[in-house]
């Protein structure tokens, strides 16, 4: 082979874009989560879905990428990930705050932001400021409140002798740029979050405890919220709520739900962090006479299970790929 020829091999191969994926082809990118997350998995399944389905035209050039629990790992994953398919990426969706929040910083990093379309789900302040400036184009915001709001309703009606429905499905919604100043719109845009104000009732009849996945970030505050709530109307609920620190702490939580079986409550609300690794904690917890309810994701045995309390995750990631499919231009196929 010729240096001219050679040359113009290697010119062909770099505009392919080789490195990272094959064709070149633009398209978007999914920003996973963590494995075992059953809400996070059913979005990213819904957002797939609805693509294949209703946009075949739009691509998805990157779909095994996990970003990891935290704001910091989500950054790193994000801005490696926008690096790799600069020049091809047209949009991204990130399936959950933490990753959001990651991946708000990557795009801003990158000089990507309002470049490359972005979609999260779950609002925070930086979110719904990137939201805003354009940098962001749309927020999947569920309902927190009404969550553990129902979630501990449920569990007091169950307690109660009262009977219960098996599956809760609490809304799920996109905000933009255009209605997010809306009322309702604005309200789960800026849910209500636990302030410390615990409720003391003097005639304690059932103790609840409420486990989230982490405590750390912005929704499960208004997860607390929506409980506390709860157990305020009921005037006869105490509220224990604990969890892991992080929301890579499968074990920890574990452990939390170990140790309420210990100490024998009447019942558990419990977002597994694991679909699978939590089964038996909760078998062993209605072995023990214990109910749980379950929220926000789902439990991959719920034969051991009161209810289900969440928003629809399929459906939320179904909201994202058309909105994504919205603003980078591509309409539903007939």
């Amino acid at each position: 082979m010729s240096i001219r020829r050679a040359a113009l091999a290697l010119a062909v191969l770099s505009l392919a874009g080789c490195s990272g994926g094959g064709s070149g082809e633009k398209g978007v990118i999914l920003l996973r989560y963590n494995p075992g997350s059953e809400s996070t998995e059913q979005r990213e399944q819904g957002f797939l879905d609805t693509l294949a389905k209703e946009f075949p035209q739009v691509k998805v050039i990157s779909k095994d990428q996990y970003a990891g629990t935290t704001p910091e790992l989500a950054l790193d994953k994000a801005t490696d990930v926008l690096n790799r398919f600069r020049g091809r990426a047209t949009g991204i969706f990130a399936v959950c705050e933490p990753n959001a929040s990651g991946l708000l910083g990557a795009l801003e990093n990158t000089s990507l932001a309002g470049k490359v379309k972005a979609v999260v789900f779950d609002p925070n302040p930086a979110l719904i400021d990137g939201l805003a400036a354009g940098k962001l184009q749309g927020i999947v915001v569920q309902d927190p409140v009404k969550m553990g709001y129902l979630a501990v309703k449920t569990m007091a009606a169950h307690l109660a002798g009262k009977q219960v429905e098996r599956r809760i499905v609490t809304g799920v919604y996109v905000a933009t740029a255009e209605n997010m100043k809306e009322p309702d719109m604005d309200r789960l845009l800026h849910p209500a979050q636990f302030q410390g104000d615990e409720p003391a009732p003097a005639n304690v009849q059932y103790r609840i405890a409420v486990i989230p996945k982490g405590t750390t970030h912005e929704y499960w505050k208004s997860v607390h919220a929506g409980a506390v709530q709860a157990a305020k109307e009921e005037g006869n609920i105490e509220i224990l709520w604990k969890g892991p620190l992080q929301e890579n702490d499968t074990d920890g939580q574990i452990n939390v739900v170990q140790e309420f079986i210990t100490k024998k409550v009447n019942g558990l609300v419990l977002a597994p962090l694991d679909s699978q690794a939590l089964i038996t904690p909760v078998k062993d917890a209605k072995q023990q006479g214990i109910p749980t309810v379950i929220f926000d994701s789902a439990l991959g045995d719920e034969s051991s299970i009161v209810s289900y309390v969440a928003t629809d995750n399929y459906m939320g990631g179904a909201l994202a790929a058309r909105r994504l499919a919205e603003v980078v231009a591509e309409k539903p196929s007939k």
